[in-house]
């Protein structure tokens, strides 16, 4: 499972899309940022890699407050729900237990039904939910349904978004089905620490 938590962290690193940012304030990738402090043969990365192989470069950016005070970081990052939502499918079925999984992302929530060859629902469950865990930002909600049925219900939300009429009360209605199927073990409490000892023992 570690491995796919340090893929889950590499994925949302790519899908944060910086905005705004004009290349005379912002020299493009890893190395070069406002007020440059190195030069350009020390960035980060290896010329003349193959982008398969220069996978395997370390990611590095450093941004320093420009001399004038003028603070021209564009907006905030955005998230790619769309990729966010391919992300979190793909890295659950790594697991072999997994035979299939749909992932829905909104602003602040996952939902994800799944099917699992396992008659350890709770330890599916958390597998499950900590695959989601690994990649989004710690604010999310995350949860789980290994109700078959419920997978005509959330594909039906593929199309919408956060102003499509009645689709938070509706939502919420699904939310409701989804946590009378286990939910893990695992889950956030008010300090953002994990309940329980960190692992659960299905995770071990």
């Amino acid at each position: 499972m570690k491995k796919f938590m340090i893929a889950g962290l590499t994925f949302t690193m790519l899908i944060l899309q910086a905005c705004g940012m004009d290349k005379g304030d912002y020299d493009g990738a890893n190395g070069n940022g406002l007020n440059p402090t190195a030069d350009v043969k020390d960035r980060a990365g290896t010329p003349g890699k193959t982008p398969t192989e220069a996978m395997d470069d370390f990611g590095y950016t450093r941004i320093q407050s420009p001399s004038d005070d003028r603070r021209n970081f564009g907006s905030a990052p955005q998230i790619d729900k769309k990729i966010l939502s391919d992300t979190i499918s793909r890295i659950i079925m790594q697991n072999r237990i997994i035979r299939d999984s749909a992932t829905l992302v909104t602003s602040d929530k996952v939902l994800i039904v799944y099917d699992a060859k396992t008659d350890d629902r709770n330890r599916a469950a958390d597998i499950v939910k900590r695959s989601a865990m690994s990649v989004v930002p710690r604010w999310f909600h995350v949860y789980v349904s290994d109700d078959t049925t419920l997978f005509e219900d959330i594909e039906r939300y593929k199309n919408m978004d956060e102003t499509s009429a009645n689709v938070k009360r509706s939502i919420d209605g699904l939310i409701k089905e989804m946590k009378k199927s286990p939910q893990g073990y695992t889950d956030p409490n008010k300090d953002g620490e994990l309940e329980g000892d960190g692992m659960s023992e299905g995770m071990r």
